[in-house]
């Protein structure tokens, strides 16, 4: 007899193109393999046991509560979308008083800032465990006196591996109209303010050619300002703000990847499209940004790391490390991830 699984978050719904997203999917299509599992979303797509909902923030919902109470899960596992917000605490508290006295998993992956009065009220609603990428999310639980572990990101390594050879990656140049000359260094991600992206102005200006892929996800209210885009694009940034079936390409057809965010709660806690390149086989050179040196480290000599201001001096000298490229710690990192993550699962 399979160990059923409710399996609660608000997307599910395709295209998988930003790292939450990528997140959630990957989950599901494990636990749909391994469990009886039943899902329930605000978005997804059709199957039978994905129930999409449609109701209020804190998912206090009588058609909710039939829906597990028919299924009676055995664990749940709790996927706030976004930052691990006050509303997701309360949808918590919520979801647990459906779910009688089972297990409860909440994977949060990057924080929220909160006020003292919102602490002294979450401090009280407390899953069984709780998993997070996100070193500072990880501190905050610590000091709630969460029971807490740090995990890592699984990336999908079908999708994201080395290209043969350099002439794979003129034909990927051509492809995407990017130049066959220049040395290119891409990033992947939201495109708005919070991203430090006018940080990569100056690379720009050096010779270098930045392309920069948005996501068709990136919420309305999280879009940057035309100004921002256009402000980019004046100083010859490539920008692609449509879907891409196969963004592993754009690693693929890169010389370098780069990921400039400094602030906090502008990514998740480990950001997944370093793990991507890195399984493509592409350096990488990032700022110090939350639990990445944790989990990856150097990678064999292949991620570098430095404040935006010393960007252009860095490039200068990545080249001129002698590493093997392909040689990443990402196999390494998705095994630790299924360990933790099924552990839990099983030991329950």
């Amino acid at each position: 007899m399979k160990k059923k699984i409710l399996l609660i978050t608000e997307y599910l719904n395709p295209p998988y193109d930003e790292g939450i997203k990528k997140t959630v999917f990957n989950l599901f299509k494990e636990l749909d393999k391994k469990y009886d599992l039943c899902v329930i979303c605000r978005y997804g797509f059709k199957k039978v046991n994905i129930h999409i909902v449609n109701t209020n923030p804190l998912f206090f919902d009588s058609a909710i509560k039939k829906i597990i109470r028919d299924f009676e899960p055995e664990i749940l596992l709790y996927l706030p979308f976004a930052s691990m917000t006050f509303a997701s605490y309360l949808r918590l508290f919520v979801l647990k008083k459906y779910t009688s006295k089972i297990k409860s998993i909440i994977f949060a992956l990057q924080p929220k800032s909160l006020s003292k009065w919102q602490e002294s009220i979450i401090k009280f609603i407390k899953p069984t465990v709780a998993l997070t990428p996100s070193l500072l999310l990880k501190d905050f639980w610590d000091r709630l006196k969460f029971n807490n572990k740090l995990l890592p990101l699984y990336t999908e390594l079908n999708d994201f591996k080395p290209i043969g050879d350099n002439s794979t990656k003129i034909l990927l140049r051509k492809k995407y109209n990017i130049p066959l000359d220049k040395y290119v260094i891409s990033h992947m991600g939201h495109l708005n303010e919070g991203r430090n992206l006018e940080s990569l102005i100056p690379l720009q200006k050096a010779g270098y050619q930045i392309v920069i892929v948005g996501s068709s996800s990136t919420p309305k209210d999280s879009l940057g300002s035309d100004q921002l885009k256009q402000k980019l694009m004046n100083t010859g940034i490539i920008i692609i703000d449509k879907y891409l079936e196969k963004i592993s390409e754009i690693y693929q057809l890169s010389d370098l990847y780069i990921f400039p965010v400094i602030n906090n709660c502008s990514s998740i806690g480990l950001p997944l499209s370093i793990l991507e390149a890195r399984a493509c086989g592409i350096p990488v050179l990032t700022t110090k940004f939350e639990s990445t040196n944790f989990f990856l480290g150097n990678d064999y000599g292949n991620v570098f790391y430095s404040k935006p201001s010393d960007f252009v001096l860095v490039v200068k000298k990545i080249n001129k490390f002698n590493s093997d490229r392909l040689k990443t710690s990402v196999t390494d990192i998705n095994e630790k991830y299924n360990q933790i993550i099924f552990s839990e699962i099983e030991n329950s």
